[in-house]
């Protein structure tokens, strides 16, 4: 039952992924056309925009055809501006984290879990509890000796584990395309709901990987609570920052998953942010469609 449901974690977090980038592409294609016909007067066959704006200045909605400019330009704005904020953001919480840096404990972790490959681990001086995995290109597991006090032997192990996931699969870089999606594209609810639970599936995934290392759900379910009895204190790195961290998401539920993997229950979708979402995606299709004839 157990193997069943992680395969069914695993297809919800591909649909998840693929929706929110299929939809984020599917609407930055559209506004991109607009764009090159705004900035240099290309005319694009089937762009949506352009026919949609032509047919509104054909009826004297001029102030409708600016707000729709208006549109496409604040998104690439903050699509562009997001971006930038977010990797500056990671370079000062990297300069933080080395000038933090205990080199002897580092050093010691990537030689037990990384003796021949390039080294990933990075312990800081903090009193704080932290965990995460940071950065893109050059990604890097943050643990802080806080941590390191706070968990056992095992649950340490689980914490590593856990993390280990993260970066292999390069979450932060997925995570971070969804949510940069989401900032741009704010006329989307379905676009932010879509990320959160993506995050919950990742962290969920990272959870069973660290349970089949370990060959039993003690470690993680340990440092869950753990962190969640601890001080809510956090590390004054900057908030605006790619990563993924093991205790920002879901603290709740995952316990409950570890301690009833058989429940069933998971976390659903708001209907809310559909219903505002679908329509404005249908509308843009029944366009397309309207232009191929």
């Amino acid at each position: 039952m157990e193997k069943q449901r992680v395969e069914w974690w695993k297809r919800r977090s591909d649909r998840l992924l693929g929706t929110g980038m299929g939809m984020a592409g599917f609407t930055f294609v559209l506004m991109s056309m607009y764009a090159m016909h705004m900035l240099f007067g290309w005319n694009i066959p089937f762009d949506v925009l352009r026919i949609c704006n032509m047919w509104m200045q054909e009826h004297g909605w001029f102030s409708v055809s600016h707000l729709l400019a208006g549109l496409v330009i604040c998104t690439f704005v903050l699509f562009t501006g997001y971006a930038m904020d977010q990797c500056y953001g990671s370079y000062r919480a990297a300069r933080r984290c080395r000038k933090l840096e205990n080199r002897a404990l580092s050093e010691r972790f990537n030689q037990r879990y990384r003796p021949h490959d390039e080294p990933i681990f990075m312990i800081v001086r903090h009193p704080e509890p932290l965990a995460l995995t940071m950065g893109i290109l050059h990604r890097r597991i943050i643990l802080s000796e806080g941590l390191l006090h706070l968990l056992d032997h095992e649950e340490l192990e689980a914490v590593v584990y856990h993390e280990l996931f993260h970066y292999e699969q390069r979450d932060p870089l997925r995570t971070f395309l969804l949510t940069q999606a989401a900032f741009a594209l704010w006329f989307l609810p379905m676009l932010r709901n879509v990320a959160n639970h993506y995050k919950i599936s990742r962290e969920v995934l990272a959870d069973h990987a660290a349970i089949q290392q370990l060959g039993t759900p003690a470690g993680i379910g340990g440092a869950l609570l753990k962190l969640v009895k601890s001080s809510r204190a956090r590390m004054q790195l900057p908030s605006r920052m790619i990563y993924s961290s093991f205790a920002e998401t879901s603290l709740n539920y995952r316990i409950h998953r570890i301690i009833e993997p058989d429940s069933g229950h998971s976390p659903r979708l708001a209907l809310w942010s559909v219903v505002i979402s679908l329509p404005i995606l249908i509308v843009l299709s029944v366009l397309v469609l309207w232009s191929l004839v």
